[in-house]
């Protein structure tokens, strides 16, 4: 009976130790990490890019986005993250445009602009090296994204009859903001320490409706507003 007991008792430790040996890996094989980031925006679309360009040189200003996110690891290889963004510029290109049809067909010339969009997107990652521990490729990642974005712009021209700008019309000021879905594509890389950094290559596919109103915005003469992204990013890991 005493025997009998004690192997009991052995074997109750064995399968509480295999148990927690078991949690402990699955945990370990969660992880969870949130971040901020800093991305340079080029805007693929000529009329935006025009309008709004990746770099000016007459006042040295990007147009820029701030990026928080917050995500889980699943098993190394499999990654789900929230990611809203902040993007921003209240400077514009140098260049006109024309707007309108027939009669009311004018050249318009930025004074002052506003632009700022929020994206709000779900992305999923694949780290397809995660297993090699010795490549240094292992917290590489593909993925992709989406979500909706809202888009406020407003522009203040001066108005003319063609683009020699003999003939002014006077000053015009536009406005306009509404939502409009987003998809992306993405190839990252980050470091191994639990305060760590990252490089961020990404596609971004914005689709504008066609305008119903009349207003001579970048958002209602661009087709789209796609990009390509660029960010530097600062992650934490739990």
């Amino acid at each position: 009976m005493r025997k009998l007991f004690l192997f009991l008792l052995l074997l109750l430790f064995l399968v509480s130790d295999s148990s927690i040996s078991q949690i402990k890996q699955r945990s370990s094989s969660i992880n969870v990490y949130t971040g901020i980031g800093y991305k340079f925006v080029y805007l693929t679309d000529p009329n935006a890019s025009d309008a709004y360009p990746f770099f000016q040189l007459s006042n040295g200003d990007f147009l820029k986005e701030i990026n928080g996110f917050f995500g889980v690891t699943l098993n190394e290889q499999y990654g789900i993250e929230f990611s809203p963004s902040y993007l921003f510029t209240n400077k514009n290109g140098s260049e006109g445009f024309y707007y309108g049809t027939g009669a009311n067909r004018y050249f318009y010339v930025p004074v002052q602009t506003r632009l700022s969009a929020v994206p709000v997107n779900l992305r999923f990652k694949f780290y397809p090296f995660a297993k090699d521990y010795s490549s240094s490729f292992s917290k590489m990642y593909l993925g992709i994204g989406g979500g909706m974005m809202y888009i406020s712009e407003e522009i203040q021209s001066e108005r003319y009859t063609d683009d020699t700008q003999f003939n002014p019309q006077g000053i015009r000021t536009a406005e306009d903001s509404f939502w409009t879905h987003d998809f992306e594509f993405l190839l990252g890389i980050g470091s191994f320490s639990k305060l760590g950094f990252g490089f961020e290559l990404s596609y971004r596919l914005v689709p504008l409706d066609d305008a119903i109103e009349s207003n001579p915005l970048i958002t209602y003469i661009a087709s789209n507003f796609n990009s390509i992204n660029l960010a530097a990013n600062i992650v934490f890991s739990f």
